[in-house]
């Protein structure tokens, strides 16, 4: 549907799909310095495309994603700033893992800078993979 090329390294990889027609985008395994300039990348032409294509939403699935570093954190911060600023924004739809604490406390940041356009989803059942433990 996107028609966007994907990123797989042997730590992160990020592809585009459709869930149920809803353009989305998974993110897997590590958000470290290797996925900055992909994914800012990545994120600027998924911009690109869903402006074009009037889409109301997009899914950003980071079940799989065990770890974000700040530089990625501000690809997607630049990308909700893009999104919020455009004169019908969409939306997008955080999936989240409760499994992996870090998301909710290092995304709620996301959705406080755009509430109208970031939402934050739990993934239920979401068993697969490491957790991270809270204090550790």
């Amino acid at each position: 549907m996107l028609n966007l090329p994907e990123f797989k390294t042997e730590s992160f990889s990020l592809v585009f799909g459709a869930a149920s027609g809803v353009p989305s985008v998974k993110l897997s395994g590590n958000g470290d310095a290797e996925a900055v300039t992909p994914l800012d990348r990545a994120l600027t032409q998924l911009h690109q495309k869903l402006i074009a294509a009037s889409s109301p939403s997009v899914v950003v699935d980071l079940g799989d994603l065990y770890f974000m570093n700040s530089s990625c954190l501000k690809a997607f911060v630049a990308w909700i700033y893009k999104v919020r600023t455009t004169g019908n924004p969409y939306r997008i739809r955080l999936q989240i893992n409760p499994r992996q604490r870090w998301q909710r406390r290092g995304l709620e940041p996301l959705q406080r800078l755009a509430p109208a356009v970031v939402f934050l989803d739990e993934i239920k059942n979401k068993d697969s993979g490491p957790s991270d433990v809270e204090g550790a």
